[in-house]
Formats: C-alpha cells, structure tokens, sequence
C-alpha cells in the first residue's frame, strides 16, 4: 500500500513524462471479477485508452485482479517498469489506495486484492472507485490509464478521525481466581507415602544382612550399577515432579541398554570372585 499523497505525485508525474515522452504503450489489459469457487462473474479486455462500464461489485469473498503488458514505444520491446501500481480512487472521498503490480516469469504484470488487503484497506471504504494504472520508468516516461469504475462494497466507518482514533471506552479486567489447593498436610502425608517403599526397602535390606563391606572389593560394576539405579529413581520422582511422558519413556529407553551391561558384568565379576 502506498499513502494518498505518493499515489497522487506518482501520477502527476507519470502524465506529465507520458505528455513529454509517451514512450509506454499497454496492451493485453484484463480486469478480473472471481469467486472462489473459480466461478467468473467479470472480465474485461482493454486497449488504451478505452475504458469499461457497468462494473463489478468487489467483496471480500470475490478477489479482484488486474494484468497487462508494458512494451516501449520506441523499440515494441517488453518493458521492465521502474513502478506499477494500480490505484482505486473513491468518486465520493477521494480516498485513493495503491497496489503494487508484479512483474510475472511470463513478462506480464498482474495485481491482486487479496481477502486480507480488503479487510485492511478497501472494506472501510465502500463505494464507487476508479481504477486506474499508474506506470513509470526512468527511461522511458510515465503512462497514466484510468481503466473504469468498479463498486467495493463494506460498511462506512461512523463518526470523524477525532472519534474513530480517539480514547476507547475503558476495559474493566477480572483476573481469574486461584485454584483451590489442598491442605500442606495432606501433602506431606502424600509425600510421606510415596517415599514409604523407600524406607521399606531400606529396613528390609537390614533385616536380610546386607553386608555393603564387600562393594570395596569390586567397586567399578557396583557402583556404576548403584548410579545407574539411582538414575532410574531420579527418573522417576522427575515424572512426578512434571516431565512429560514421551521424554520420560526416551529416558528410560537411552539408559535401558548400559543397565543391562553394567548389570551383567557387575555380577559376573562378583561371580569370579567368589562374593
């Protein structure tokens, strides 16, 4: 989008180079009415200077495009245009918003109002427009071609600038109220009963006669078997605390295979050494 003022000066000197030079010709100007469904509800083909009449209504749910070619009068040569815009004038404001054309592989410039440029710019201006082409080049002159006058429809914004970019109304905000959480003491209890097995384990192992004098006598497998255990423990109270599920179970999958090793050789030197 260019402001008013550009699209205005770009015009008066588009006309002025085409009085002085007149070096760009159009040809092959088509301007499109779709649905979306691809369904055509308007075209028309034009040779400068003529223009169309009775045209379309444009709409949100009705993209509207305009392409044309753009050769020099001097060597009938396709031309690469320093600027192409095509300009929707409102016939009651005077409003005017711009639109880039781009250059295609094919040569040819083509424009389109998408269903979001419509939103943002045309659908707050509804009414009657014209739509013209606004070229120029640096070497070769300007061309100012007013096309015909098509119908946007939208709904008028109500009020001036002073109302429309003035203070809003003020926003009273709630903020949502905190969770109800438990007692701290039922925590605690729950807390206690989930490290109750622990200590189970623990005073079984006593009562069993353990006897932990000998992980001095083989110390590398034990102990990297205790720390992989302990990994696993880790493991768990992590999942409880809030890792997520697919990362816990990738976890337990990377340390699967060096428990399983460790383990084996842990006992197998145990074994060797009569433990």
């Amino acid at each position: 989008m260019k402001p008013f003022s550009l699209v205005k000066i770009a015009a008066a000197l588009c006309v002025l180079a085409s009085t002085c030079i007149a070096a760009i010709s159009t040809s092959n100007v088509v301007v499109k009415v779709m649905e979306r469904t691809g369904d055509k509800l308007f075209e028309k083909k034009l040779a400068y200077p003529k223009t169309f009449d009775n045209g379309p209504t444009i709409t949100a749910a009705t993209p509207f495009s305009v392409s044309f070619d753009a050769s020099s009068d001097r060597t009938g040569k396709a031309l690469a245009l320093d600027q192409a815009f095509v300009s929707l004038r409102n016939m009651e404001t005077g409003d005017e918003m711009a639109f880039a054309a781009k250059m295609g592989k094919n040569g040819s410039y083509r424009m389109d109002v998408t269903r979001k440029q419509f939103r943002s710019h045309l659908g707050a201006m509804p009414g009657k427009h014209m739509v013209s082409l606004v070229l120029g080049s640096f070497d070769e002159g300007g061309l100012f071609y007013e096309l015909g006058e098509v119908q946007v429809a939208g709904k008028k914004r109500i009020g001036n600038a002073d109302v429309l970019y003035g203070p809003r109304d003020e926003i009273h905000h709630r903020f949502a109220e905190p969770q109800r959480m438990p007692n701290v003491l039922l925590s605690l209890v729950f807390a206690g009963l989930v490290a109750a097995p622990l200590l189970a384990l623990v005073g079984v192992w006593v009562r069993m006669g353990v006897n932990m004098s000998n992980l001095a006598k083989e110390p590398v497998g034990s102990s990297a078997l205790m720390v992989l255990v302990a990994a696993y423990m880790a493991l768990a109270v992590a999942y409880w605390i809030g890792v997520r599920l697919l990362p816990m179970l990738a976890y337990v999958l990377a340390l699967a295979l060096p428990t399983y090793l460790v383990g084996q050789y842990a006992l197998s030197r145990r074994i060797q050494l009569g433990l």
